[in-house]
């Protein structure tokens, strides 16, 4: 199955495996270094948003351990320079971060921000 390059395994919070496609490379300029976070959408979801699971160096000291997620919206269908507001004001802690009961996507390494991000949730 040659179209199976692009869905990723992502490792839950209880140990299981959900799939998701990577739809798109995000690439911003924060305090002046550029940066690329994945964007993804579950394997048979119809949904227009790009879920975009991250972790950054708050991650486990002001944030919520197992990283946070956003819900970025994409104008129309996703075209090759699209612009998508990356707005980390939208990251949020994921239900796994409130009971044990939730099985929640762990941000895959390419995700894994080296720089700080303040804005979004924070851990509670």
């Amino acid at each position: 199955d040659g179209d199976d390059e692009d869905v990723y395994r992502m490792e839950t919070s209880t140990g299981g495996e959900q799939r998701y496609l990577k739809v798109a490379e995000l690439t911003f300029e924060l305090d002046g270094e550029t940066h690329s976070l994945a964007g993804y959408r579950q394997e048979g979801e119809d949904r227009k948003s790009l879920f975009v699971p991250f972790r950054d160096k708050t991650t486990g000291q002001q944030t919520y351990g197992a990283g946070r997620y956003m819900e970025l919206e994409a104008e129309g269908e996703l075209e090759d320079g699209q612009e998508v507001p990356v707005d980390f004001n939208l990251a949020y802690n994921p239900f796994c971060a409130f009971s044990d009961a939730y099985a929640c996507p762990l941000p895959p390494e390419e995700n894994w921000l080296e720089t700080t991000i303040e804005a979004g949730e924070k851990d509670w």
